[in-house]
C-alpha cells in the first residue's frame, strides 16, 4: 500500500513538472506572439515618413505575349521614433523580398522578416537593429507583375487598332485611384505623406513616356537591345495617388496658357482621333488662364499633358501635370457652334483644370477630407464654365444643389465628415456635389473679397503641403476679421460644422402674424430630430429688387429654432426668402403667402428671380410630397409652369415629378430633364400633357433659353 502511496505521489510530481513545462512554453509562446504581433492600425505608423521615391519602372509592350513590367523604388525616408521596422502599402504586386535592402550611415542593416497583411495591405519589413530617430535611409524593393486591361491593377494596359492595318497598338498608363497604386508598387498609401517623386521609364524606342514632369534625358537601356531609359524630371512634393505615368505612342497637339507661369499643353491621342481632340487643345489652356488670373496663386507647372484614351475606367484623372481622360466625352473639333456635347466636354475640362490647385497644389490630409478640395474644384468649374458660355454655370451650381438635396432626401440625409474613408461611388457624387453647394452658401454669406482674401492666403500657406477643413475654416475666418465683415460673435468654423458634420439639411418655415414675420427652423427629412443649423437668411419683400448682395439680413442659430424678422410686411405682399437658391435649405410658407407668390408668378413670372422660380418649384413639390401642403396649393404655385422659357425652373419641375414622384433616381431624373431641353418640342409636350388634366394651353415656346435675365 506505501508502495503504491509512493508511486502515485512520484507520478504527481512527474505531472506536476509536465503541466510546469508545458505552462512555461505557453508563456513563452504568447510572450513571442506579443512580441512579434503585427502591426493592425488602419493606418501607417507615424514613426516613418517618406520624403522622396527614386523609380525605376521598365514596361514591356511590344510583344503581346509579355504585357508586363518590373521596376526598382528606392524610398527616402525619415526616422521620427526608434523602431525597427518599417510598415508601408502593397497590393496586388509581386514583390522581391529577399533584396529588400536598407541603406542608411551604417550598413549592417539585415533584414529579418518580410510579412504581409493582407486585409490591410500592409508589408511590414523587420531589421535586425533599429532604425534611430532623427536619421535618414534608404529603402530599396524590387518589384514587378504582369499587365492586363484591369483598372484595378492601378497601372495597366489597352489598345487601339490600326485601321489600315487592323493591327493591335498597345499603351500603357496609370490610374491611381483612391488605393490603386499600391497594386502597382510598394509605398506609403496615405495623402498626407507627400515626396518628390524622380521617375525613370523604360521602355521600346517606338514608344514614348509621359509622366507628371518634363523629359530630361533620354538615355540608351544597356542590357536591352532598342530600348531607352526616359529620365523625367523631379516632381514638387505630391501625395503619391497624384503620381502618373504612360508609356504610348499617341499623336499630340500643341497649344501654351499664357498664365502667370506659361504653362505648355500637349494633347495627345492616338493617330486617327488627333483631328478630333482640337477642342479640348483649345479650351484646356484657355481655362487655366482664366483660372490663373481669377485665383491669383501661381501654378508650379512648365507643362500640362492631356491624353485622351479609350476605355478608361472614369471620366478623367487630374494627376499632377498629366491629365487622362476617356475618350468617350474628348472627341471633339473646336470648329462648329457649341453643341451640347462641347458643353459637357468643357465641363469636364474645367474640373480637371481647377483640380490643379484644388486637390494638387492644395491637398487633404485624410482621404475623408477630399470632399473640400472636390466642393472648392466644382465651384471653381462653374465659374469657368460661366466664362466662356454666360448663363451655364448657375446651371451648374443648381443641379449640384437639386442632386444632392434630392439624394439626400432617398437616403434620409448624407454628412461629410464620414465614419471611414471609404466612399462608394454611389454616394461620392452626391457627397461632393453638397460639398460644392455648401462651399457656395459660404462665399454668400462672406462675400467674394472676404472669401478670396482666405483661400488665397490658405493656399499661399498650404501650397504642397497639407491641410484639413479646420484650418480652411481658419483661414476664411481671419480674412473676415481683417475685412471687418463678420460678427465677431460668430465663427466660421461653428457656422460650417453643423452642416457639415450633421447630415441632412434644414427647413425653413415663415409664419406671418399680421405684418410681423417669423422663421423657424426644423430637419426637412427627421420631423423627430433635433439637429439645428446656423442658416443665413436673405430675403425680399414684393415691390423690392433682386440685388447681387447675397448678404445675410438676419441668423437662425442652433441656440434657437426660432426668430422674429425685423420687418413689417403688409399683409398683401409676400416675402421671399434664400435669394438665388444659394442657401442649402428648403422652405415653406404660409397658406397666404404661397397664394400670394403664386399670383405673382402666374401673370408675372419674370418679376421673380429665375434661380428662385427654380426654388420656389422644387420647394412646394417636395412640400406636396412630404403631405405639408394640399395639391390645391401647390397646383396654384405650379400653375405657371406652363409659359415658363427658362431652363432651371422647367428642370426643377421634371426632376422634382419624376424624382419626387415616380420613383426615379436623381441621375435618371437629371438625364431625362437634360433630354427634353434639347428636344425642346418634346419638353413642351411633356409640360402640356403633365398639366392637361388640371389646365387647356397649348404652349409653343422656347424651352432651352440661353438668354438669362437677373
Amino acid at each position: 500500500m506505501f508502495e503504491y502511496l509512493l508511486s502515485e505521489s512520484e507520478n504527481c510530481y512527474k505531472n506536476a513538472a509536465l503541466y510546469r513545462l508545458i505552462l512555461l512554453l505557453c508563456l513563452c509562446h504568447f510572450a513571442c506572439s506579443a512580441k512579434t504581433q503585427l502591426y493592425d492600425e488602419p493606418r501607417l505608423p507615424a514613426n516613418v515618413k517618406p520624403f522622396h521615391y527614386d523609380i525605376r519602372l521598365l514596361t514591356h509592350l511590344e510583344s503581346s505575349a509579355n504585357h508586363s513590367y518590373i521596376g526598382l523604388v528606392k524610398i527616402s525616408i525619415h526616422v521620427e521614433k526608434n523602431t525597427n521596422q518599417v510598415v508601408l502599402h502593397v497590393g496586388r504586386v509581386s514583390i522581391e523580398a529577399r533584396k529588400i535592402t536598407l541603406f542608411g550611415e551604417t550598413f549592417n542593416y539585415r533584414l529579418i522578416s518580410v510579412r504581409f497583411i493582407k486585409d490591410r495591405e500592409y508589408m511590414v519589413v523587420t531589421f535586425n537593429q533599429s532604425l534611430l530617430m532623427g536619421k535618414s535611409y534608404v529603402l530599396s524593393i524590387d518589384f514587378g507583375r504582369s499587365m492586363s486591361m484591369d483598372a484595378r491593377d492601378g497601372y495597366f494596359i489597352g489598345h487601339y487598332v490600326n485601321s489600315k492595318t487592323s493591327e493591335k497598338i498597345w499603351y500603357s498608363v496609370s490610374h491611381f485611384n483612391r488605393n490603386w497604386i499600391r497594386n502597382t508598387m510598394p509605398s506609403f498609401d496615405e495623402p498626407s505623406l507627400k515626396a518628390t517623386f524622380n521617375v525613370t521609364i523604360g521602355h521600346h524606342k517606338r514608344f514614348q513616356s509621359y509622366s507628371n514632369m518634363n523629359i530630361r534625358a533620354v538615355q540608351p537601356n544597356r542590357e536591352i537591345e532598342d530600348y531607352v531609359w526616359s529620365v523625367h524630371e523631379v516632381t514638387p512634393a505630391i501625395p503619391i495617388h497624384l503620381l502618373s505615368f504612360s508609356v504610348n505612342n499617341f499623336t499630340c497637339r500643341y497649344s501654351q496658357a499664357a498664365s502667370t507661369n506659361p504653362v505648355r499643353f500637349r494633347t495627345c491621342a492616338q493617330s486617327a482621333d488627333v483631328r478630333e481632340i482640337s477642342f479640348a487643345a483649345q479650351m484646356a489652356p484657355q481655362i487655366l488662364e482664366f483660372l490663373d488670373r481669377l485665383l491669383q496663386v501661381a501654378l508650379p507647372l512648365e507643362k500640362i499633358d492631356q491624353l485622351v484614351v479609350n476605355d478608361f475606367p472614369t471620366e478623367a484623372m487630374e494627376n499632377f501635370g498629366l491629365v487622362v481622360y476617356s475618350s468617350k466625352q474628348l472627341l471633339l473639333r473646336e470648329d462648329g457652334p457649341m453643341t451640347k456635347e462641347k458643353l459637357q466636354a468643357l465641363e469636364l475640362i474645367a474640373y480637371e483644370m481647377a483640380h490643379m490647385w484644388f486637390g494638387n497644389l492644395l491637398g487633404m490630409d485624410l482621404y475623408s477630407d477630399i470632399w473640400l478640395t472636390e466642393g472648392l474644384a466644382g465651384y471653381f468649374k462653374s465659374l469657368a464654365v460661366d466664362h466662356f458660355q454666360s448663363g451655364m454655370g448657375r446651371r451648374i451650381l443648381l443641379k449640384y444643389r437639386e442632386s444632392s438635396i434630392m439624394y439626400e432626401s432617398q437616403v434620409g440625409g448624407i454628412s461629410l465628415m464620414p465614419l471611414s474613408s471609404v466612399v462608394s461611388p454611389t454616394e461620392e457624387k452626391p457627397l461632393y456635389q453638397k460639398a460644392t453647394s455648401l462651399i457656395y452658401m459660404a462665399i454668400g454669406f462672406l462675400g467674394n473679397v472676404t472669401f478670396y482674401d482666405g483661400l488665397q492666403r490658405h493656399m499661399w500657406q498650404n501650397s504642397f503641403g497639407s491641410s484639413k477643413p479646420d484650418l480652411f475654416w481658419r483661414s476664411l475666418q481671419l480674412a473676415s476679421e481683417r475685412e471687418g465683415s463678420f460678427d465677431k460673435d460668430w465663427d466660421v468654423k461653428s457656422i460650417m460644422d453643423t452642416w457639415i458634420v450633421q447630415s441632412g439639411y434644414p427647413l425653413v418655415t415663415v409664419i406671418r402674424n399680421g405684418s410681423e414675420v417669423f422663421v423657424e427652423q426644423r430637419h426637412a427629412l427627421n420631423r423627430s430630430s433635433s439637429q439645428l443649423w446656423w442658416i443665413p437668411l436673405t430675403y425680399l419683400i414684393e415691390g423690392g429688387s433682386f440685388v447681387k448682395n447675397l448678404e445675410p439680413r438676419a441668423w437662425l442659430s442652433p441656440k434657437n429654432h426660432s426668430l422674429k424678422l425685423n420687418e413689417f410686411v403688409p399683409r398683401n405682399q409676400w416675402i421671399l426668402l434664400n435669394l438665388r437658391s444659394v442657401g442649402y435649405y428648403r422652405v415653406n410658407y404660409d397658406e397666404l403667402t404661397w397664394q400670394l407668390l403664386a399670383t405673382t408668378l402666374f401673370n408675372d413670372f419674370r418679376s421673380i428671380n429665375v434661380l428662385n422660380r427654380a426654388q420656389i418649384v422644387s420647394d412646394i413639390l417636395f412640400l406636396w410630397n412630404q403631405e405639408l401642403h394640399t395639391w390645391s396649393t401647390a397646383f396654384n404655385v405650379l400653375k405657371y409652369i406652363i409659359n415658363e422659357d427658362e431652363y432651371e425652373p422647367l428642370m426643377a419641375f421634371v426632376v422634382g415629378l419624376t424624382n419626387g414622384f415616380w420613383g426615379i433616381s436623381t441621375e435618371s431624373s437629371f438625364s431625362i430633364a437634360k433630354w427634353l431641353g434639347v428636344a425642346v418640342k418634346w419638353y413642351a409636350e411633356f409640360i402640356s400633357y403633365t398639366f392637361d388634366k388640371f389646365v387647356v394651353q397649348d404652349p409653343n415656346q422656347n424651352l432651352n433659353s440661353l438668354d438669362y435675365r437677373d
